[in-house]
Order: structure tokens, then sequence, then C-alpha cells
């Protein structure tokens, strides 16, 4: 899976649009995502990441994104920029 993350700008623009939904269906603060990841490819049955009822097959997901989870960690919260 390609890693799309290094466009900052359309990060920030995801990242504000989940942002104003939240804040629009009155999600709390911990419904909010602190950081995330974008990926180019979606998560399939063909690529091994659901199982044929469509549910997140975690520990390949885990496998496969350990190095992406743990720099969001080190990276900490909100670190790109956006405007509300």
């Amino acid at each position: 899976m390609v890693n799309v993350n290094k466009n900052a700008e359309l990060k920030s623009l995801v990242y504000a649009d989940i942002v104003r939904l939240a804040g629009a269906n009155k999600f709390n603060s911990l419904e909010i995502p602190k950081n995330m990841i974008l990926l180019s490819e979606p998560f399939s049955v063909e690529n091994d990441m659901l199982t044929p009822s469509q549910k997140l097959k975690r520990n390949v997901a885990k496998k496969i994104f350990t190095p992406e989870i743990d720099a969001m960690y080190k990276e900490g919260i909100n670190k790109f920029p956006f405007k509300k």
C-alpha cells in the first residue's frame, strides 16, 4: 500500500473535514481521531485486510501498519495544520 501522507495539504484538508463533520454531528472529543494516516488503497479481501464478511483482520493490520502506528505516537496529536 502506498502511504500518501507526504502531502501535508491533503492530510490537513481531510482532517479539517473530519473535525467539521464531527462537530456537526456532536461527537465528543473521544470520538474524534487525534491523528491519522491516509492510504491510497482501500482495505479489501483481495489485499488480505478484510475477511470475506468485510471485517477488519486486526492482526494483519497491526502487523502491516506497526511502523505507521509507532510514527503517529511519536508525532503526537494533531501535528498537521488545518483551518477551522
